[in-house]
């Protein structure tokens, strides 16, 4: 199953990051190559994250984060050669 998943992902052609903006505090706009464009709020990016702290889960599998309406994004800044650390 790993080995399938391994060579799906190998065949999906990623879409290239074309611009990233930060709209402080609030949200975030990517726009890829092939003329995708999102708007990212900060509270997603939060509950999404994959941060330590962004990790609480209940029984049935599903994120409970609460107090994450009113969170803002101060700054961005690069990690490594493609990410960045909001």
């Amino acid at each position: 199953m790993q080995r399938a998943i391994q060579r799906i992902h190998t065949l999906v052609d990623t879409p290239r990051l074309k611009s990233f903006s930060l709209n402080a505090p609030k949200s975030v706009d990517v726009e890829y190559a092939n003329g995708s464009k999102f708007s990212l709020s900060a509270e997603f990016l939060r509950v999404y994250s994959p941060a330590a702290d962004g990790k609480i889960r209940s029984i049935g599998g599903e994120k409970v984060i609460s107090g994450r309406r009113h969170v803002g994004i101060m700054y961005t800044e690069p990690v490594g050669n493609y990410g960045d650390s909001f």
